[in-house]
């Protein structure tokens, strides 16, 4: 999996076609490099724009889906429903009478289908190809095979009058084990299986061993389990061909629940989330004969309608009746050294609260005023995307508009007039929980705020904010589209301080294409290939797949600590990994792993030194540097049997035998020599390396890359090579514009 970019980073997202393309161009071939112009042309090749908005994560548009030209009538019609492929980056939207399928990563339409009747619910088949499995208004069941953009109907309801409208709950559950359907209406007594295709299983109605109202249906992605939700909230496990009951879901009596609202499973482990209708959100451990409850959170008042397990960044998302999306960590995942604990399984994420507005106004999309509230959303069981489906405009608002509005501004006028005095975090939590009517979005809020700091202004003042919201509201009132949204968006979760999150921690390994310039015509492929599990190094060995512990690079981890690992790099001539770390509270460690070779030797150790960023350097790798904290300083470490290589050279620098012993490391009779300490003149971003003796790649973001001597006793220059010695070195430098970033 990996990155695919459009125009900008909030059209970042992971497609297995591009890192299906990166394995086959990046990994098993390397580059000429006949010189520092290649070199500077390598390095703008590889360079990535990304936005620079915002810190930390945040919820971003990466495009629209059109169907404003679909089923054109009287009537302006909005997307109701929507499913992603279970492997692939396609999405099916109904909209009206309509089923269309898109390319989720370009946007284009591939296929539409007229079904005849409005889609109530609908799940991608992941038993066939291109087929939805549709329920719609007219309570037919039918399959709808975008390939021939052909419709079959699966099932008939037994008055030909009977109908339903795209609110009423229904229940769907598909599974990859069997061509087979589960589905029933909220609150029956029954569930009803049919095959899903053309003269498969006849409709069936399975005849549960409780006599009680079903409330939801959801079938496990890998084992023949069905799990069938009852009312009063308690869940059963049947197995899809005997129906015999495996287990069972239950809390005890001092927890209440009134039945399951949503279900989602973990894409590996054996959890189930389970989003209950009284506001409870829980988490099945379900590996064992007996299953246990190992999470548990009110999440809010509210019925959840919708839980979903965002893959890349290992979060979960919940989706409240009231329209509240909220994301939150499993706390066991990132730590596997702290025992899972009911109470604290579930944490919110730190995650900027969707901002509606601004998902809708994004990239060529239009606002909408009042603010809609979402109504569902649908995640990609893959790839970091999601797709947002609104309630329609005006709907959740009384007829009296203006008289809405009214109301909402006397409604803002008092909460400013309260809040003389207030905190700006306790004036801003306040307008949120007003809002559309008439308050500023957030992104709006920040923008002001921005603008008076750009000012020399310390903070904008109540007056500031009233006179911004009322003008707001006035001009959303008369400007903004109020008819329904006739695009869908297609959303992702941007990380600024991780652009890479999507990308696996890994070392490519690379293979020259001279194959047939060898005399024996025999090229030999790596054994393995390394990436980072939590704190360990794990090995993939590229003949068998098998994956297993390299390194355990921290011995223990405390219990309130968080480790996540930033960047891997190796080196293939000194069998040198240098893996950097983030730990939970900023700071960073970059940990030092000589990898053994010898097996009579003795066991290598591995050491760490405080840093944000490493990099090899010169074209044997004998040196390595680290950027500290500060991003100003640098650290220059020297391996065993590099010194030699050194004598003679002016611009490498002579490493004093006594310098920071601590940081040294025994390695099979050597040792790491140094640190020898380096300063740029300005912060520095990232480091890379470089194939040119003593020299090393750094990039400060929005400005631009460069080379920097490392010369001992001077300033790293990184103002164009206008002072110190590096002044012939001054026009090698790649200018950046102001939102593009160096990832790689």
């Amino acid at each position: 999996m990996g990155k695919h970019e459009l125009c900008d980073f909030t059209n970042h997202y992971n497609t297995v076609a591009w890192w299906h393309n990166a394995l086959s161009s990046q990994f098993i071939q390397t580059v000429s490099l006949t010189g520092e112009d290649d070199f500077h042309a390598l390095i703008k090749q590889i360079c990535r724009a990304s936005s620079r908005r915002g810190v930390g994560m945040e919820w971003g548009t990466v495009q629209h889906l059109d169907l404003r030209h679909v089923d054109r009538g009287l009537k302006p019609l909005q997307p109701h429903a929507a499913a992603f492929h279970p492997t692939q980056a396609l999405i099916a939207a109904a909209i009206g009478n309509y089923l269309i399928e898109f390319d989720a990563l370009t946007g284009s339409k591939i296929s539409t289908i007229d079904i005849g009747a409005p889609v109530v619910r609908m799940l991608y088949s992941p038993t066939t190809g291109h087929s939805v499995i549709a329920i719609l208004e007219d309570c037919t069941i039918r399959s709808c095979d975008f390939d021939t953009e052909q419709t079959c109907v699966l099932h008939s309801p037994e008055k030909k009058s009977e109908r339903i409208s795209s609110d009423t709950e229904v229940h769907l559950a598909l599974t990859p084990l069997q061509p087979v359907v589960f589905f029933g209406f909220h609150k029956r007594m029954s569930v009803t299986v049919v095959g899903t295709v053309e003269g498969g299983r006849p409709p069936t109605k399975i005849k549960t061993d409780l006599k009680k109202p079903v409330v939801n249906l959801a079938c496990h992605p890998r084992l023949p389990v069905l799990y069938v939700a009852y009312a009063d909230g308690l869940i059963r496990a049947y197995n899809i061909h005997t129906y015999a009951v495996h287990y069972t879901l239950q809390l005890d009596n001092t927890i209440k629940l009134i039945g399951a609202g949503a279900f989602a499973f973990h894409p590996t482990l054996e959890w189930i989330f389970v989003g209950d209708r009284r506001g409870t959100l829980l988490a099945w451990d379900v590996s064992t004969e007996r299953p246990n409850m190992i999470g548990i959170t009110q999440v809010g008042s509210q019925p959840i309608s919708s839980v979903a397990w965002l893959p890349m960044c290992r979060l979960l998302v919940t989706l409240s009746k009231d329209g509240t999306l909220q994301v939150w960590k499993t706390r066991v995942i990132i730590n596997p050294n702290r025992p899972p604990v009911q109470a604290s399984f579930f944490e919110p994420a730190v995650i900027e609260s969707i901002d509606i507005t601004k998902i809708l106004s994004q990239h060529g999309g239009e606002a909408v005023y009042p603010l809609p509230r979402i109504r569902n959303i649908v995640v990609h069981p893959k790839l970091n995307l999601a797709a947002v489906l609104f309630a329609h405009v005006g709907s959740d608002m009384p007829k009296n508009r203006a008289a809405y509005t009214r109301e909402g501004r006397k409604q803002l006028f008092a909460v400013l007039q309260n809040a003389r005095g207030s905190s700006a975090s306790a004036l801003k939590e306040k307008l949120s929980l007003l809002g559309s009517s008439g308050v500023l979005a957030d992104h709006q809020l920040q923008v002001q705020l921005q603008e008076h700091h750009s000012k020399g202004q310390s903070q904008l003042t109540i007056s500031d904010i009233a006179r911004k919201a009322f003008l707001h509201s006035h001009f959303m009132e008369g400007h903004s589209k109020s008819a329904p949204i006739s695009r869908l968006p297609l959303i992702t979760v941007v990380d600024a301080n991780h652009h890479l999150k999507d990308i696996p921690v890994c070392q490519p390994f690379q293979l020259e294409l001279n194959f047939f310039n060898k005399e024996n015509r025999v090229l030999h492929y790596p054994v393995r290939a390394f990436y980072v599990d939590g704190v360990n190094l794990m090995a993939h060995n590229l003949s068998t797949g098998a994956d297993n512990i390299y390194k355990k690079l921290y011995p223990s981890i405390p219990g309130h600590i968080e480790c996540y690992s930033k960047t891997i790099h190796y080196s293939i001539k000194q069998h040198l990994f240098l893996v950097v770390f983030e730990f939970s509270g900023g700071t960073k460690d970059v940990v030092v792993y000589w990898e053994k070779t010898n097996f009579h030797s003795a066991t290598s150790k591995e050491s760490t030194i405080k840093g944000r960023d490493a990099a090899f350097i010169g074209p044997n790798e004998n040196q390595f540097a680290i950027l500290d904290d500060e991003k100003t300083g640098l650290n220059l470490y020297i391996l065993p049997g590099a010194q030699k290589e050194a004598v003679g050279k002016n611009e490498v620098p002579n490493v004093d035998a006594s310098a920071d012993v601590n940081a040294s490391a025994d390695v099979d009779g050597g040792s790491i020599r140094g640190p020898v300490q380096f300063t740029f003149e300005t912060e520095v971003d990232r480091i890379f390396s470089a194939p040119i003796e003593s020299t090393i790649i750094y990039a400060i973001h929005g400005n631009h890359i460069g080379l920097a001597k490392l010369i001992q006793g001077y300033l790293l220059s990184t103002n164009d090579g206008q002072q110190g010695p590096a002044k012939a070195e001054g026009k090698k430098l790649i200018k950046l514009k102001v939102d593009e970033i160096v990832l790689k």
